[in-house]
């Protein structure tokens, strides 16, 4: 079995991180999305993997997945939709089972049961249980298979929400390439399913029970950042002094931690610096990033960027690469705000 990942969205909703690279580059507890994807498709056997990319994101991608193996590299010259971006991959497909993962989900549990439920199956699709699935396509069950899929409807038909896998056998490929744009006017790899069972063919659900998240928004990044820190084995690499520390810490080699009380979850990343602050519980501090005299809960600093000495704390925030807080020297705040962005006061 293949694998293929698509990492050549556009991510608008995830803006303005998302606007110098694809939202699969962006990290989630010291980890890039797109390298838990290539990580997860390992652990479910599959060693052959194709990242599907666009030209202005190629570049932060393979950056990003650097030291996870070889890789396959695909481009997607204009973004026109997921069933687009699988066909731009055909040519490293052809002939063989595949498993597909949208680029820019997270996911807890395995993958292997949607391998093994390929079986005597045309297709597979994750699907999963969740409070409000109008935001997703939706699929309707019967037994384990599916009989519907309708794409983000006012009234949805049921509470499964397909969650951004599929696994598939070679000759869907060509239901796939017959589809028409939709219209959104894209070509979506999701309908050509709908042929599969149109046809007769078969396609089984594979509920998922465990944490998923398509990283959507910056809200979405800090839950899904808050979950892989609690999974955090402690490990102390770098420099620690007058500090303490209580809870699942991790400070990577290189970095340095001084006169700090850090509550964990908590991911320091090599050659950041840390001083004089209190952190936790849930952050992430990104490699070479520089924390003093702050107070920082449920955060998520990115690499480069500096927080030094904000007049309040900073709770539930996303500060991204080479940004910059720190206290004004006036009577009110002075903002330099980008496209995109969202500031509250």
């Amino acid at each position: 079995m293949k694998g293929v990942i698509l990492a050549a969205g556009r991510g608008s909703r995830l803006l303005p991180l998302s606007a110098g690279r694809p939202k699969p580059a962006v990290p989630v507890a010291g980890v890039p999305i797109i390298a838990r994807a290539v990580r997860a498709l390992r652990a479910a056997g599959v060693e052959e993997i194709a990242v599907v990319a666009s030209p202005a994101g190629e570049a932060a991608l393979r950056e990003a997945t650097r030291g996870e193996g070889p890789l396959t590299f695909v481009r997607q010259e204009e973004p026109r939709g997921t069933g687009h971006a699988v066909l731009a991959a055909r040519a490293f497909l052809e002939g063989s089972p595949a498993l597909l993962y949208l680029g820019d989900n997270l996911f807890a549990d395995p993958l292997r049961p949607l391998v093994e439920a390929l079986g005597d199956a045309d297709a597979a699709l994750g699907v999963k249980q969740v409070p409000d699935p109008s935001a997703y396509g939706v699929a309707v069950v019967q037994g384990d298979f599916l009989t519907r899929l309708d794409e983000k409807p006012r009234r949805p038909p049921s509470d499964l929400a397909a969650c951004g896998v599929f696994a598939f056998h070679p000759h869907v490929l060509g239901e796939v390439a017959a589809l028409e744009p939709s219209e959104r006017g894209e070509i979506e790899f999701p309908q050509a399913l709908l042929r599969v069972v149109a046809a007769g063919g078969r396609v089984r659900a594979v509920p998922f029970g465990g944490f998923w998240s398509d990283a959507g928004t910056p809200a979405d990044l800090l839950t899904a950042s808050a979950h892989f820190l609690s999974t955090l084995t402690p490990r102390l690499e770098g420099d620690v002094r007058e500090s303490c520390l209580s809870g699942p810490v991790v400070i990577e080699a290189g970095a340095t931690v001084e006169d700090c009380t850090l509550t964990g979850p908590v991911l320091i990343g090599a050659g950041a610096s840390v001083r004089g602050s209190r952190l936790g519980p849930n952050v992430s501090v990104g490699p070479r990033a520089r924390v003093e005299d702050a107070t920082l809960v449920d955060t998520l600093i990115d690499e480069h960027a500096t927080v030094c000495r904000p007049t309040r704390p900073l709770v539930r925030a996303v500060i991204g690469r080479r940004a910059t807080v720190t206290a004004t020297t006036s009577s009110g705040p002075q903002l330099v705000v980008g496209d995109h962005s969202v500031v509250r006061v």
